[in-house]
């Protein structure tokens, strides 16, 4: 149990499988503030599944807790990360706080955006998961969920899907300067197809008494799987109350044609430094899409309530990641870093160009 003044008194739990077991008791090792308990797979001779072992790491709440923190054995916290995640869940006491989000997740892009406009939270994550890396209830609902796990998931439910069904009409939050990192073992789960999962913003703690970004109804997103440019956006009438289309079609409701798109690229092209690099390392079809990607975030941040402020450290260190989040699977790990340094000046380019883009735009009637 770690009280944090009179702020939250926290309890946490490690889940594990037994072959991490050693992991996830040097994770509580390192940050002993936490006073952490493991739990592990009570059947780790099943078919591989998480929610067995997070029914048991939700209901393991201490009696007199507030707050129930439960991380994953891949986590990677932050200095002072006891003192940090209470913080946050003093300021945010009655949210689910997912203190991890991936750089290639649709919520990374509602990071970046947060992180663009001097918000210290990202709104309710819109991801069709809840991401569980490292995620904090208050006690309660903490102790609901294995009842709620027992009646309602499927047997190969994942963990993540179950939570975000269960935490369904609970505000759900990001802080903006995340304060956990994935440290990307091979998958017990086979998640290993996705390539690297690291963090979208790993940045300074922030102000956990500042905004929470508006409420998004359009987040552009890298679609992985299928190496394209797309946006997701809001509509009731869809499954999960999103509608995916692609991001120049969406670009195109808002006036901007897919030739100014690509002439801002080529003309970003023409100022940044390592061209004939940026060449050779990534297709021209693959740079088309993440600048596509880019740009549209800038001409969503913009329609938020503000211009795009690059000069925020969590702002530079959010869009540092949104090009190794979008090639994780086209670029060997090796080179993923390289990559994201190389096209770093792109990336930046191209939010801006949409920022701007999207004040002088006129939507077709």
């Amino acid at each position: 149990m770690t009280p944090h003044r009179s702020g939250p008194r926290l309890s946490t739990v490690i889940m594990a499988h037994p072959r991490r077991r050693a992991a996830a008791e040097a994770l509580g090792e390192a940050h002993p503030a936490l006073a952490a308990r493991v739990v592990t797979d009570p059947e780790p001779l099943g078919p591989p599944s998480a929610l067995r072992t997070a029914r048991l790491a939700w209901r393991s709440v201490s009696p007199d807790a507030t707050h129930h923190l439960v991380l994953q054995d891949d986590a990677v916290l932050s200095p002072d990360f006891a003192d940090t995640v209470a913080a946050l869940a003093a300021a945010r006491p009655r949210d689910a706080i997912s203190l991890f989000t991936e750089w290639g997740s649709r919520t990374a892009n509602a990071v970046r955006a947060a992180a663009l406009l001097g918000h210290a939270w990202a709104p309710p994550v819109v991801d069709d998961y809840l991401p569980s890396v490292a995620l904090v209830l208050p006690a309660s609902l903490a102790r609901g969920f294995e009842e709620y796990a027992a009646a309602k998931a499927a047997p190969d439910a994942t963990d993540d899907v179950t939570l975000l069904d269960y935490l369904h009409d609970v505000d759900r939050v990001v802080p903006v300067a995340g304060p956990v990192d994935h440290a990307n073992p091979p998958s017990l789960v086979g998640n290993d197809v996705m390539g690297p999962r690291s963090a979208a913003c790993l940045a300074p703690a922030g102000d956990p008494g500042g905004t929470v970004l508006p409420a998004m109804r359009a987040v552009p997103y890298f679609c992985w799987w299928e190496q394209l440019a797309v946006v997701h956006l809001r509509d009731p009438a869809s499954p999960g109350g999103w509608r995916r289309v692609p991001a120049e079609e969406a670009l195109l409701e808002r006036g901007i044609g897919r030739e100014r798109v690509v002439a801002a690229l080529r003309r970003a092209l023409e100022g940044v430094p390592h061209r004939e690099l940026i060449h050779e390392r990534v297709s021209d079809v693959l740079l088309a899409e993440v600048w596509t990607t880019a740009y549209a975030l800038g001409v969503v941040t913009r329609g938020l309530g503000g211009f795009p402020d690059l000069a925020r450290p969590a702002a530079r260190q959010a869009l540092a990641t949104l090009a190794p989040g979008a090639l994780r699977r086209v670029v060997p790990v090796r080179r993923l870093a390289a990559a994201g340094e190389l096209l770093f000046p792109l990336v930046a380019a191209a939010v801006l160009e949409g920022a701007a883009d999207a004040e002088t735009a006129v939507s077709p009637s």
